[in-house]
C-alpha cells in the first residue's frame, strides 16, 4: 500500500468515526428516568415520597427526586392538587430547570418551554414532559 493511499483509508475511517459520535451524542434519549437517588424513592416503584404535613404546603412549591419532579398546585391534600412530570426534556434529553415564580420549565439546551402540567408552550419540542401517578392517603403524597 502506497502512503498516500494509506493516509486517505485513516482520513476516512476517522471521519466515519467522528460522524457516528456526534450522531450518537445528538440523538434524542429514550430513556426512562430513574428514582434512585434520596428523596423518597425505593424499590416498590415510589419515586418521591412527602409528608404533607411538613412538605409542599404552598401552591408552587416542589419537591425533586432525580428526574422526577412533583408540584403543588392546589390546596386541597388530594391526588389532583399535585401534578408530577419528568424533568427530561422530549426535545433532546436535557434537563429542564423549574421555576417556581413563573410556574413552568424551561431546557436550557434548545429553548423548549413546559407549563405547570408538562404543555410545550414554547418550542423546539414537540411533546409534553411525561407524566407520572400522584396518590395521596394519610397526608402522605406518594410519586410512582
Amino acid at each position: 500500500m502506497e502512503r498516500r493511499d494509506f493516509l486517505t483509508s485513516v482520513g476516512q475511517v476517522s471521519v466515519f468515526v467522528c460522524a457516528g459520535s456526534l450522531v450518537a451524542a445528538c440523538s434524542k434519549s429514550n430513556s426512562t428516568p430513574s428514582g434512585n437517588n434520596n428523596g423518597g424513592g425505593n424499590n416498590s416503584g415510589t419515586l418521591i415520597s412527602a409528608d404533607l404535613n411538613s412538605e409542599l404546603q404552598a401552591i408552587g412549591s416542589a419537591k425533586i427526586n432525580g428526574s422526577v419532579i412533583v408540584i403543588r398546585i392546589a390546596n386541597d391534600n388530594v391526588a389532583s392538587s399535585f401534578v408530577a412530570l419528568s424533568l427530561i426534556c422530549t426535545h433532546m434529553g436535557c434537563t429542564v430547570n423549574y421555576d417556581q415564580s413563573s410556574e413552568s420549565f424551561k431546557c436550557p439546551c434548545h429553548g423548549s418551554g413546559y407549563d405547570v402540567t408538562g404543555k410545550v408552550t414554547h418550542g423546539p419540542a414537540a411533546a409534553p414532559l411525561p407524566s407520572y401517578t400522584v396518590t395521596v392517603a394519610n397526608n402522605t403524597l406518594t410519586v410512582s
